[in-house]
């Protein structure tokens, strides 16, 4: 979702992978070495146009990459107005988190730290 943002807004994405929320047990499976072929398709499709920080560790960037934790929704809001939005969507969806930032297009399309 993040990538067709930024791509489609001439923007770069910055992803903060701490804030991203996991599904219950994610990270312990990908160390197992359960995942979906889409991690691997994702990384090809779109690979080239990411940057990401080499101390992320193997099972977050496939997780990252994987259309099966990838989530579900993203909304992309003026920075001004993230304390109140958050709020609100807390009041029904208890996982979500302000997840990185809107920068001016850099060399690619997210950069992930």
């Amino acid at each position: 979702h993040a990538w067709e943002m930024a791509k489609a807004s001439h923007v770069t994405i910055e992803l903060d992978s701490k804030a991203v929320p996991l599904l219950e047990g994610a990270l312990e499976l990908a160390a197992q070495g359960m995942l979906t072929s889409g991690d691997k398709t994702n990384r090809e499709y779109v690979g080239k146009d990411i940057e990401v920080a080499d101390s992320i560790g193997k099972e977050t960037r496939s997780l990252l990459f994987d259309p099966q934790t990838a989530g579900g929704m993203l909304i992309s809001i003026p920075p001004e107005r993230a304390t109140d939005m958050l709020a609100r969507l807390r009041e029904n969806y208890s996982q979500a988190e302000v997840i990185g930032r809107v920068l001016e297009r850099g060399a690619c399309s997210i950069t992930v730290r």
